[in-house]
């Protein structure tokens, strides 16, 4: 027999399901995975293996050895017979949070742009110089966040579009 180690890189509970190849009863069966935590999701034969690992590739999960190339949000990632590293899933979760802070910057920058391009095209004598801020230094249960955005995103002055 053959195990799946399934790692969870997110910051939410992962309740991973799916469908074992030889269930008579063709359930589905559910692991809940906590934030940083792994779990053998099944002992199984290679087929069923590959079978669920052939499903689940389709939305995210990836093999634990590839984590470092990939360059998008990684939620889960596995191995097979032995656990994945704590490095690797650490890893996964630094890995999330820049990729989730970059891209939370640019769509900043882009709302911002585009706030700016309808202010100069509308005919109200504006010429430019907007400034956006954006803080969270607390939660929503008025604790301190670690990180703490504290972000300003400005245009610059320019000529009123005629």
């Amino acid at each position: 027999m053959t195990k799946l180690y399934v790692a969870n890189t997110t910051k939410q509970v992962l309740n991973f399901t799916y469908r074992a190849l030889e269930s008579r009863t063709n359930q589905l069966r559910q692991i809940s995975i906590k934030p940083g935590e792994q779990k053998i999701v099944v002992d199984g034969t290679t087929d069923e293996i590959s079978a669920i690992i052939q499903h689940h590739e389709a939305y995210g999960l990836i093999d634990s050895t590839k984590i470092d190339q990939a360059q998008q949000f990684i939620g889960t990632c596995y191995s097979i017979d032995k656990p994945v590293a704590a490095s690797i899933i650490e890893k996964g979760i630094r890995d999330n949070d820049d990729l989730l802070d970059r891209g939370a910057h640019q769509r900043r920058q882009a709302a911002l742009a585009a706030h700016d391009e309808s202010q100069r095209n509308a005919d109200n004598g504006y010429r430019g110089d907007l400034e956006f801020s954006a803080e969270q230094a607390k939660d929503q249960h008025g604790q301190d966040v670690d990180g703490a955005l504290k972000e300003t995103v400005s245009t610059e002055k320019g000529n009123k579009k005629k």
